[in-house]
């Protein structure tokens, strides 16, 4: 587990780095949940109430200039179902617009989804203009249509394939030439 938050000792090495932060231009990006910690907000905000419970989610967000890691607070408050249910339907666990929704929070780690990314700017703690990626909008699968995904091609082994000349209907059958475990074939006479 990389632990960013660990001490080093004064009398101990440690491995040489570069800062990894990559500003992505605004876009449309794949990214994948590598980390989701459960949190209470002890903040100053007239927006969010002390005491209220979130999840503090970390996307890794990947484009062609290089990769980012955006945090992103999901707030689980009322007024902001609208967050958690364009996250969970962005990560392939949809939801049905009205209807209760009980989310799968074990699975989220390594979930992977489309987002529209945004620049943002702000003053640090010294006054210095700074700029960071944001998630403006996470985007539902019908929305990732238009993005061009690798997909693996899976090898067909053990399956009938025989070639199907001039007008000879071929048979579908739905569990690929398989015997059942009772030895029953469908389509086989």
């Amino acid at each position: 587990m990389n632990n960013e938050n660990e001490f080093l000792d004064w009398n101990s090495g440690w491995v040489a780095e570069e800062s990894d932060f990559t500003l992505l231009p605004e876009g449309t990006y794949p990214f994948t949940v590598t980390n989701l910690e459960r949190k209470v907000y002890t903040g100053n905000s007239d927006k969010i109430p002390n005491g209220a419970p979130y999840a503090e989610v970390s996307c890794e967000v990947v484009g062609k200039e290089g990769k980012t890691t955006v945090k992103e607070r999901m707030y689980l408050m009322k007024k902001f179902t609208w967050k958690l249910t364009q996250f969970f339907a962005a990560i392939g666990q949809p939801t049905v617009i009205g209807q209760p929704f009980s989310p799968n929070w074990s699975t989220v780690i390594g979930s992977k989804g489309q987002a529209k990314v945004k620049v943002n700017s702000y003053n640090d703690r010294d006054g210095s203009k700074k700029q960071n990626n944001r998630i403006k909008e996470f985007l539902k699968p019908a929305a990732n249509a238009g993005v061009v995904q690798q997909q693996s091609v899976q090898p067909n082994y053990g399956t009938n394939t025989q070639p199907n000349y001039g007008n000879q209907q071929q048979n579908n059958i739905p569990n690929n030439g398989q015997q059942t475990p009772s030895g029953f074939q469908p389509g086989a006479f």
